[in-house]
């Protein structure tokens, strides 16, 4: 297998990446030329176009954690105190919505329709528009 020279040039990106490796070195090659974050997803789909599914999955990971991921970091364990807190608020959330759909859902008297008006509204003259 030959290797395309082309490559040492840092600036090179007209080759289809095979490897994770390469793919990873051509996405930091679009970076280096300017890549704006919001080509990002566009431009990680490009580079590993024609990744196989082990290399497209060494690539993910590279995405997801770049540094790679630490075994012996400790995972994030909640605090029960905080929990409990909210679970409180999820419970006087609720409360407080459903109490409000209730006083929404009560038909009033008042504002139904139907009933007639207390007092006719009276009738405005209507006034002729100026003669421009």
């Amino acid at each position: 297998m030959t290797t395309d020279f082309r490559r040492a040039d840092q600036t090179y990106v007209g080759f289809v990446p095979k490897t994770a490796f390469e793919a990873i070195d051509l996405f930091g090659r679009f970076q280096r030329m300017g890549l704006h974050m919001e080509h990002y997803p566009e431009t990680f789909v490009w580079v590993s176009r024609a990744l196989n599914n082990e290399e497209g999955a060494k690539f993910e990971e590279w995405l997801c954690a770049p540094q790679g991921i630490s075994e012996t970091a400790p995972l994030y364990e909640p605090d029960p105190n905080i929990e409990a807190e909210r679970a409180q608020l999820i419970k006087e959330a609720e409360a407080r919505d459903l109490a409000n759909e209730r006083v929404q859902m009560t038909i009033s008297e008042e504002d139904d329709e139907k009933t007639p008006p207390d007092e006719e509204p009276e009738d405005v003259e209507m006034v002729n528009s100026s003669p421009r």
